[in-house]
This record gives C-alpha cells, structure tokens and sequence, in this order.
C-alpha cells in the first residue's frame, strides 16, 4: 500500500489499521504460534502495527527496518503505550547479530531463506502478498504483481524445509477525512492519472460510512498467504 513512509503515508497506514482492524485479525493468524518466552525479531518491522498485537504473547520483540522515520515513529508509539518488550531498532535486518526464536517478515520482499534460517531457533513467519494488483486506484494505472505465494513454496521446497500455508484475505481498505484526502490518496498510488479519472474512480468506488471522522472509506481485501517455516535443528 506504501511506497514511503513519509507522514502523509504513514499517517494513512495508521489510520487504515485502525479502522479496519487488519493488524489485529492478522495477528489471530499468528499468535497460536508463538510462544511465551519467545524472542522474535520482526524485520522490515515498518510502524510495528503488527507487534504492538502480537508483543503481550512473546518475551521480547526486536523490530528493525531500514526507514529511520518509520523507527522514529515507532518508537514514539512504545513510548506513548507503555509497551516494555518492544524494542525498535534501525537498521540492516539482512545484517542480524542474533539469533531468535521466531523471524517474522510481513510483506518484506525478496529474501535470502537461507541467512534467516541460520539466525533462528524455531520457526520463520513469512507473509506474502497473494494478490495480483491493488483494487486502490484506477485499474489503467496498476502495476500488476507476481502472487508471491508460488515463488516462496518453490524456494522452500529447494531448502528442504516443512512449512504450514494459510491462505487468507482480510478488509485493508483505506478511510478517509475528505474527497480531496481521497483524490490525494489515490494520487499518491497513481500519480499518471489525471483529475477526471480519479473522480470517477472514487465516484464509483468509495463508500459513505456515515461517521464524522472518517465520512469515506474505500474498500480493498488484501489476499496473503501466510507461511510457517520450521527451522531444521
């Protein structure tokens, strides 16, 4: 959904999970999982939504990503909330000085399985876009996307390594305060389409949901597939 994690972004990225509660359903998925005294390093953490769910379930959580306004951020959020076993740390996750329990990587791109293997105990909770293109914007301007979900399988299978796949979709689609809000939203994940698409995209699209705050919302499930690796021992 992102391309940056400037403050207009990421101010839509909280406001997107906490409307819809997509963080929270995600971490159903994980959390029987996981287990009390685990030590987990989420890499490519971004704003940590998804640990700040799952951090009352392990010992500790270590996020780590590359964005230095994404940690700053995070790390406000630790602050603000209380949370003690939620540590945030920018930097390299492809240079860890650790091993753990659980690696989680959500959405995190192309990877070496093998480096995050040797830096884990237990298991690996890989989550991979299963869709093919964003329903966010005007269907001319999609970028289409590989489902990573085949790609991951095949390189797992190389490994030798026993995974659990589930695939599954939850609602992530984006509220907003304003039609210029949507136009500006839309803008940013489509920045060739011109004004008079745009609206009819919205026209077409967004739904009123009647609440002061967020009087739009534009609906989107988000297909995933999420896979749990069991490391070798």
């Amino acid at each position: 959904m992102l391309k940056t994690w400037d403050e207009q972004n990421c101010d839509w990225m909280i406001e997107a999970s906490l409307f819809t509660g997509f963080h929270k359903a995600l971490a159903q998925k994980i959390i029987p999982h996981l287990m009390p005294d685990d030590k987990l390093c989420d890499v490519g953490c971004g704003l940590g939504r998804l640990d700040f769910e799952i951090a009352p379930f392990v010992s500790e959580i270590f996020a780590i990503d590359m964005s230095e306004n994404a940690i700053k951020l995070l790390k406000a959020e630790v602050d603000r909330t209380g949370v003690t076993n939620l540590h945030a740390r920018h930097g390299d996750a492809t240079a860890l000085d650790d091993t753990f329990d659980v690696i989680l990587m959500s959405l995190y791109g192309a990877i070496d399985a093998q480096y995050y293997i040797n830096h884990c105990r237990r298991k690996i909770i890989r989550i991979t876009g299963a869709g093919t293109h964003s329903g966010l914007y005007p269907a001319r301007h999609r970028r289409n996307t590989k489902n990573a979900v085949p790609i991951v399988q095949k390189e797992l299978a190389k490994l030798g390594v026993t995974f659990d796949l589930d695939l599954c979709s939850f609602e992530f689609g984006q509220p907003l305060k304003t039609w210029e809000n949507a136009v500006q939203f839309v803008l940013s994940n489509a920045p060739e389409a011109d004004t008079d698409e745009i609206n009819e995209f919205l026209n077409e699209k967004i739904t009123h949901t009647g609440r002061v705050d967020f009087p739009y919302y534009l609906p989107y499930q988000k297909e995933l597939g999420i896979f749990i690796i069991d490391v070798p021992r």
